[in-house]
């Protein structure tokens, strides 16, 4: 028999195209030129101006020296000029590597040495994250603008000549061992993850959504994608405030926004709260590994603003995956909330037994994927690349079971990582800072259950200095770290508990800080 492919085509290629990220956002300004994209803290920008805008800012990489393949770095807060680069990258077929600029300068310098980055864009309020260093050109900071540098550039925008199995985006993530590792996305991967979500949260072209995620976070793109892909719009706002959330949903009239449980709580205990308007919204998108009651009464309160069949989503994903693996779809969400219901189209779920079997229903294991939206794998780390994908599947090191109705309900995590307030901490990070303090000589960094915060940090405190108290170690952490990997409570004392094998025995560690939380000179003041 004659394989079909053999007689397809005659050697000549298919003129495929309308999938890079760059032709969705092209095809947007011929057809809704003059709808509103995007809305930042400063301006607005309708499909037209935005793709001419970024179109402009392809010249400007083109001018210095971006190539396809290339790696640019991004040290700065959401805006217009921000999605407006993603997209110019695209075009060019480089690869863009948004920057946590919460971290100290030392941890964003090795993410750029790491990722080879030629070129670095840094806002005005980072400059003093990133220093020029052999090879690697800044632009930005201080008192220049980047985006207006590139902008000013000039030229014809270049051809894109990027394919869709082309790598655009670096996130850095976490890893089994506490050490961030970089996962490299496809345009493949994150256009599938688009057409994916916007299925799962029924995202429409007439819609708009609200942003105030950080750049850096894998679910942030994926959220917005949904709207890009589709030809809706975004109001960003470059830091999240409660009650200038509420003004901005009302004055805008958003349809959507994407939360944790934490910032809900924060939105209706805010003031002003009580004469907002919210009647514009149609559904919650929310993330949380360990949702309660707490977040139905929140919902309740916002519906009473005006928008009486306001939905839920709970969603759950993973950067490696480009972000979306399952959802609970808002026609089950209140009737289950402690599960993130089943795979979202075009992600193939098992869960898995140590020996990559699948476990029956009922029985918990590793969740394990498969999709066209896996990362290509880790950025120079062919090993744990491997430990990701073995046996054909992106193991995504967190614990779940599936019920008899085939719904996902996430249990644990194989990985060290603590996941407070929406954003991850490694617990083997704060702990080599608390090594660095003179007065200690031993700790223990880990998380337990809160109500507000899904998980806090804590850490457990062994010292030879009567002095030290739990506001030092806290001050320690905070002036050295991001507010979000300092303890919110530390526990002095004179020696870690150690199982038989001698090593750290966790699990009493755990038990002593849930018990304790309250207990005078155990609780930080964070």
């Amino acid at each position: 028999m004659v394989d079909i492919r053999e007689r397809t085509g005659g050697g000549v290629r298919s003129p495929r195209a309308g999938l890079a990220l760059w032709d969705v956002v092209q095809s947007h300004a011929r057809y809704r030129g003059d709808q509103i994209a995007l809305i930042d803290d400063e301006r607005s920008a309708t499909w037209s101006e935005f793709v001419a805008h970024a179109g402009r800012m392809a010249a400007g990489l083109a001018a210095h020296g971006v190539r396809r393949g290339d790696v640019v770095a991004i040290a700065d807060s959401m805006g217009i000029d921000y999605v407006a680069v993603y997209y110019a990258t695209a075009r060019v077929g480089a690869v863009l590597v948004p920057l946590n600029t919460s971290l100290h300068p030392t941890s964003v310098r090795s993410f750029i040495e790491r990722t080879g980055a030629g070129l670095v864009l840094v806002g005005r309020q980072h400059g003093d994250l990133v220093e020029a260093a052999p090879g690697v050109e800044v632009l930005g900071g201080g008192t220049a603008v980047w985006g207006s540098a590139l902008t000013a550039e000039g030229g014809t925008p270049p051809e894109s000549d990027a394919e869709l199995d082309d790598p655009h985006l670096i996130i850095f993530t976490s890893g089994t061992t506490g050490v961030p590792k970089a996962a490299v996305l496809s345009q493949r991967a994150t256009m599938v993850d688009s057409f994916a979500g916007a299925l799962a949260t029924g995202v429409r072209p007439d819609e708009r959504l609200f942003v105030y995620q950080a750049p850096y976070h894998g679910g942030t793109w994926s959220m917005m994608r949904q709207y890009m892909l589709l030809g809706g719009s975004i109001l960003m706002t470059r830091r999240f405030d409660a009650a200038a959330a509420l003004r901005l949903i009302e004055r805008h009239r958003c349809h959507s926004f994407f939360a944790v449980p934490l910032m809900l709580q924060a939105m209706v205990e805010a003031d002003g709260f009580e004469q907002a308007d919210l009647s514009s919204l149609r559904t919650v998108v929310f993330a949380s590994y360990d949702p309660n009651a707490s977040v139905l009464p929140v919902v309740e309160r916002i519906r009473g603003r005006g928008a009486p069949d306001m939905t839920i989503e709970h969603i759950y994903g993973q950067t490696e995956n480009s972000a979306f693996i399952a959802s609970a779809r808002p026609e089950v969400c209140e009737q289950h909330l402690a599960t993130v219901g089943t795979p979202v189209p075009g992600v193939v779920l098992s869960v898995q037994d140590p020996e990559g079997v699948e476990v029956p229903r009922g029985d918990v294991g590793e969740i394990c994927v498969r999709s066209h939206s896996v990362m290509d794998g880790y950025l120079d780390d062919p090993e744990a690349t491997a430990a990701a994908f073995r046996g054909g599947w992106l193991h995504t090191g967190d614990l779940g079971r599936l019920d008899e109705d085939g719904m996902l309900h996430i249990v644990g995590r194989l990985k060290e990582m603590i996941r407070t307030g929406g954003v991850n901490v490694y617990p083997r990070e704060v702990a080599a800072r608390l090594g660095e303090h003179p007065a200690i000589r031993d700790c223990a960094v880990f998380g337990v259950p809160d109500p507000r915060y899904d998980e806090r940090v804590v850490a457990a405190v062994v010292s030879d200095d009567p002095g030290l108290t739990p506001d030092e170690v806290v001050r320690w952490v905070r002036e050295r770290m991001a507010g979000y990997q300092t303890p919110r409570q530390v526990i002095l004392l004179d020696a870690l508990p150690k199982t038989a094998a001698g090593k750290t025995a966790m699990a009493d560690l755990i038990d002593r800080a849930r018990r304790s939380a309250g207990a005078d000179g155990e609780r930080s003041a964070s």
